[in-house]
């Protein structure tokens, strides 16, 4: 059993994991990678825009640490103008075949180095509902928020990037703040077609352990059958992901993955974590256009 985190502690995690990445900024700024499509910074772009529509389809537990499973269909949407872009669905990453990260809600790019780049980001999200039959049924809802996001990714070479995202609520609704961090390995494998492969960790604070993973005393063994359990911050879960996307025309893209993940420390000990080491599945189908 991880032991939990102290506040004091999860914060300076935090700091150390950007701290980590922004003296490689110093060495962004004078280092251009052989052949990188990205010399240009965010104020020497090309201007015009790209987006990207469709639709995809996934299988996944109904809530996370569930042992029972869903599927779902949703709008894949992406926008990327200038050094904005807005996505939904996953459609921020199929505007384009590179490393980039693009991050679900609205994302503005303010730093956009060779090998150095910092963008900050809103997004609604969070929210999680507890139907008769479910059995979280009598645990307290946690409303949407909106979360605000900055994000530092470094490219280690042209395939490989190191990227790390700060989210925290904004409106206070015990969404509490996380922090993940991600290495990701992309290739192509030929010229239409990309695989990748991302390894990484999330860092959770208590008030967000304690929404998603805890029982209040006040509804313990009365609306729930569970016992009353206060999770404190640290690390959440771990993560092993496989990403394919192929244009399969000029404008058709296609594309899929498995990701899969383990919960850890006081977020696995949940009384109501019945499979904590889970999976999802995602594929769809997206029309990109223009630039």
């Amino acid at each position: 059993m991880m032991p939990a985190m102290h506040p004091h502690t999860f914060y300076r995690a935090i700091a150390l994991a950007f701290a980590a990445l922004m003296p490689l900024a110093a060495v962004a700024a004078s280092t251009a990678l052989p052949g990188d499509a990205h010399a240009q910074t965010a104020e020497e772009g090309d201007g015009g825009y790209t987006w990207a529509l469709g639709v995809s389809a996934s299988n996944g537990p109904d809530y996370t640490g569930g042992d029972k499973r869903g599927s779902s269909m949703r709008p894949v949407i992406g926008l990327d103008i200038g050094r904005y872009t807005i996505s939904s669905g996953g459609g921020g990453s199929l505007l384009d075949f590179d490393l980039e990260p693009r991050y679900t809600g609205v994302s503005a790019r303010l730093l956009d180095k060779d090998r150095f780049h910092v963008s900050a980001g809103l997004r609604i999200g969070g929210g999680r509902t507890h139907d008769a039959d479910s059995p979280l049924y009598g645990l307290p809802d946690i409303r949407k928020t909106l979360r605000a996001r900055l994000s530092a990714s470094y490219l280690l070479s042209s395939e490989l990037s190191l990227r790390s995202s700060l989210n925290q609520d904004l409106l206070g609704r015990k969404g509490g703040t996380t922090l993940q961090t991600t290495l990701q390995y992309e290739w192509k494998i030929t010229p239409s077609t990309e695989i990748g492969l991302a390894a990484g960790f999330t860092m959770a604070d208590a008030t967000h352990m304690r929404s998603f993973f805890g029982v209040p005393a006040d509804v313990a063994l009365v609306r729930t059958p569970f016992s009353a359990y206060s999770p404190g911050g640290g690390v959440m879960s771990t993560d092993l992901g496989v990403e394919v996307k192929t244009a399969i025309t000029d404008r058709w893209v296609m594309f899929g993955g498995v990701r899969f993940s383990q919960l850890r420390g006081d977020a696995r000990n949940s009384p109501y974590v019945f499979k904590p080491n889970n999976y999802g599945v995602t594929v769809g189908l997206a029309y990109r256009c223009c630039r």
